[in-house]
């Protein structure tokens, strides 16, 4: 199962041909992707019109969900952001934070194109795809 991050999702809905727009169509078309919290808000804050906002729902409705669990995945997050600061490359994003907690929490891999993701899986066992 693949957890697409909104940074992937944002490749897929601006059709831009991309490695990772080929990715996100191939994980989706096989039904094999997860969603979480943070990723639903963000894309359903991102919907530039009534259409793009249907399109993000079905997105949303057809993925497998796994919902943030309170507290739990928020000290995971802040654990996550403070190992990296610790190391000298703060997440710019403490909502990346959270949804690697999420993806960590769950055994899952992360498919996106995102630098602070990149620096949470230097210094966490995170899993990105790489495209």
């Amino acid at each position: 199962m693949i957890l697409i991050d909104t940074s992937a999702w944002i490749e897929f809905l601006r059709a831009t041909g991309s490695p990772t727009d080929r990715s996100v169509v191939a994980v989706a078309g096989a039904d094999r992707y997860a969603i979480t919290d943070p990723i639903a808000a963000e894309l359903l804050a991102g919907a530039t019109g009534a259409e793009q906002a249907r399109r993000v729902r079905a997105i949303i409705d057809s993925g497998r969900f796994f919902p943030v669990r309170p507290l739990f995945d928020y000290e995971v997050a802040a654990d996550l952001y403070r190992e990296c600061r610790r190391s000298g490359a703060t997440p710019r994003s403490l909502a990346d934070c959270l949804i690697a907690a999420v993806a960590i929490g769950n055994d899952l891999e992360v498919l996106a194109v995102d630098r602070d993701l990149e620096v949470i899986a230097r210094h966490s066992p995170l899993r990105l795809t790489r495209v």
